[in-house]
């Protein structure tokens, strides 16, 4: 039950307008398909621009907004970088400039922007890579670049199926995004199989580790400052409150790859079935301890009525489903303030199912878990999340999508949020499978 005003107020709103909309777009396989013919070009929509032959431009703008429980922020909810930081804004800005020198030699550079917390704007490079195609089987390449990780790690922001990160992505990999400046051997094998090799030097994104809890102890210490004039006394005091509430502080982000990593990701179809896609991954590499991390992964896609691209997803045409299942754990060395080393594990999984309810909307449900990890006190988290997505326009360049997600945690007790994003784009690829060169 829904108890929020906040909310209740949003969904009142929200939904008479998503259910007209959902009867305008479910007609739309009554209506002439967009159709686009190879070497037209068009300006406003960036459809057959490529300078040169071999550069393809794409943008992306991504605007999100949600209503939360009172007391409760977007900054709450977010599990990785490109999560929304506040309660509206521009939630992210992709520019990709894709090359392609027929085919022998390809790649990308990506730039990203936001709107951060408090709406502060940055911007950054994401990926700047080239692949050098040897023949039918090998590619090399290097730069900096988004590290293939199962499903999710490497995909843009514009491709996911969800306004947010999944749960095991975002505490796992990275927040998300396994970014590496080195090195990847790629490997195609029989059956529309990718062997990926990822090695080189990992980029991190910086943390604030300021939390709550010490804030209020250092203003509780500056109170007592002011309080007690003999430092005898008031050192006395602060061990009394160190033996009262103090334990050694462990900050998860130091498990992820923070020095170096070396991946293998697999991606798969079974001999059996061409429309069930495996996936299996493992990477090492040193962390934020100065020692090593260890994670792997696996999962299944299946897609029954659609036309499954392999890396983007599938194509959700009306009538298409897609299950999809992973699972991410990993094995953590670390060591405690005092220099003592201990190990941890920390797994989770991420199940989801998508209909294609016409050949521009589609709904999707998902559950996300993590385990609790005891050390950094931190509980078990599930998430349900119910998305629904639609394009406004022919050309499926206009997507807009309403998200609800119910939260289980036993540190903020059950949330409910709603979400609302839209998203603009221009070049690429038009439609559910979200192409860009890459």
């Amino acid at each position: 039950m829904i108890t929020s005003p906040r909310l209740r107020s949003f969904f009142l709103t929200i939904l008479p307008v998503a259910a007209a909309f959902f009867t305008v777009t479910a007609q739309e396989t009554n209506e002439e398909v967009f159709e686009y013919h190879v070497g037209e070009v068009n300006w406003l929509t960036g459809d057959g621009v490529n300078p040169g032959g071999f550069l393809f431009p794409s943008l992306y703008v991504q605007g999100a907004g949600g209503v939360f429980e009172p007391g409760a922020s977007a900054e709450d909810f977010s599990t990785g970088h490109h999560d929304p930081q506040n309660e509206w804004g521009i939630s992210d800005i992709h520019l990709h400039l894709d090359l392609d020198f027929n085919g022998v030699v390809t790649g990308s550079v990506t730039g990203f922007g936001a709107q951060a917390e408090d709406h502060v704007w940055e911007a950054e490079l994401e990926e700047a890579y080239l692949h050098w195609h040897l023949n039918d089987t090998f590619s090399i390449g290097g730069g900096q670049f988004q590290n293939a990780f199962g499903f999710q790690s490497d995909l843009h922001t514009h491709a996911w199926a969800f306004v947010n990160q999944n749960l095991i992505n975002g505490r796992l990999v990275n927040e998300g995004e396994l970014i590496t400046q080195g090195g990847e051997i790629l490997v195609r094998t029989p059956g529309k199989g990718l062997i990926t090799f990822g090695m080189g030097g990992i980029r991190s994104h910086a943390h604030d580790h300021a939390h709550g809890d010490e804030e209020h102890e250092e203003e509780g210490h500056d109170h007592e400052e002011e309080e007690h004039e003999e430092e005898g006394e008031h050192d006395h005091e602060e061990e009394e409150h160190h033996d009262e509430h103090g334990h050694e502080h462990f900050e998860i982000d130091d498990a992820a790859f923070q020095s170096w990593a070396f991946t293998s990701d697999y991606r798969f179809r079974f001999p059996f079935d061409d429309s069930l896609v495996g996936s299996a991954s493992l990477g090492v590499g040193e962390n934020g301890f100065g020692r090593n991390s260890t994670i792997y992964g696996f999962g299944f896609r299946k897609v029954w009525n659609g036309h499954d691209h392999g890396h983007g997803g599938p194509d959700f045409c009306t009538g298409a489903v897609m299950l999809q299942s992973e699972v991410i754990g990993r094995k953590v060395d670390a060591r405690l303030e005092d220099g003592d080393e201990v190990t941890f594990d920390d797994y989770g999984f991420s199940n989801s199912l998508h209909y294609g309810i016409s050949d521009r909307t589609t709904v999707s449900l998902r559950h996300d878990w993590v385990s609790a990890v005891e050390l950094a006190e931190l509980n078990d988290r599930h998430r349900l999340s119910a998305a629904f997505t639609a394009f406004v326009d022919p050309e499926q360049r206009v997507r807009a999508r309403i998200q609800y997600d119910y939260t289980i945690d036993d540190t903020i007790g059950s949330e409910h949020v709603a979400w609302f994003q839209i998203q603009l784009q221009w070049g690429g690829i038009g439609g559910s499978h979200a192409g860009h060169g890459h």
